[in-house]
């Protein structure tokens, strides 16, 4: 491993820059240099950064509140991993407890809170637009988060981040070497916040399950046996598809 380290990161120049460490970090994630269940260890990443290892323990961190990270006492800092049982098992609770969310959401959302929910759109509808992935992927959560706190159950809404932010980030990893995925799952969205505004019951548990399952739907039909392999497909039309247009 501590071969393979210094060809993974560029250095970062600045010494004060925790944002960049955390950046160049996550970056590399998302590009598929680190894969699901790998090491980071922090004296490695310190050296090939620049930067200290406390700022490296700071930017870790910051990525374990993004859910891109597991940290375990004692062991280590590992990037985030999920079993395909595991995936399956927490969608369902997902979808669950988030039917349950908007329900109650819906009773209760003003029109100041419609207007904060169509501005979270909008901005994810920009990022997808931008092709900026992890700000999307963020947008994405921070949607979802907005509708579980108007739910007024906070205890509910800590459940759902508990479970929701790890595989929100599993599968935004898992996904990010195809800009497609990410398309597909946003265009739901407005379908959410019209039967939320429309306070139809039937109607909101309709478009969450279609939501998920569209969210969700390569994970539920055939699993994740092997996150390496199925990183390298993902990213294998990409590459052909640059040569191509080399050729």
């Amino acid at each position: 491993m501590d071969g393979t380290v210094a060809t993974r990161l560029q250095p970062v120049r600045s010494t004060t820059l925790k944002a960049r460490v955390v950046s160049a970090i996550r970056d590399a994630i998302f590009a598929g240099k680190f894969a699901p269940g790998d090491p980071l260890r922090e004296l490695h990443l310190a050296r090939e950064l620049n930067v200290s290892q406390p700022t490296v323990r700071e930017a870790l961190l910051e990525l374990e509140k993004y859910g891109l990270v597991i940290r375990t006492p004692n062991v280590g800092t590992v990037v985030t991993n999920l079993s395909s049982q595991e995936i399956r098992e927490q969608i369902q609770v997902r979808l669950l407890l988030e039917n349950v969310a908007a329900q109650q959401a819906s009773q209760r959302m003003t029109a100041d809170d419609f207007r904060e929910l169509e501005r979270r759109l909008a901005v994810l509808t920009a990022t997808v637009a931008a092709n900026a992935y992890f700000e999307a992927a963020q947008a994405d959560l921070e949607f979802h988060r907005y509708i579980w706190a108007c739910s007024g159950n906070r205890a509910l809404a800590r459940a759902l981040d508990q479970i929701v932010v790890p595989l929100f980030a599993f599968v935004s990893i898992l996904r990010s070497a195809g800009s497609q995925d990410l398309i597909r799952v946003t265009s739901s969205h407005a379908a959410i916040v019209e039967a939320l505004r429309q306070r139809d019951r039937a109607r909101i548990e309709e478009v969450i399950g279609e939501h998920g399952q569209t969210a969700y739907k390569e994970f539920l039909e055939s699993g994740i046996p092997d996150c390496r392999s199925y990183l390298q497909q993902k990213q294998k039309p990409a590459v052909e598809s640059a040569a191509s247009s080399l050729g």
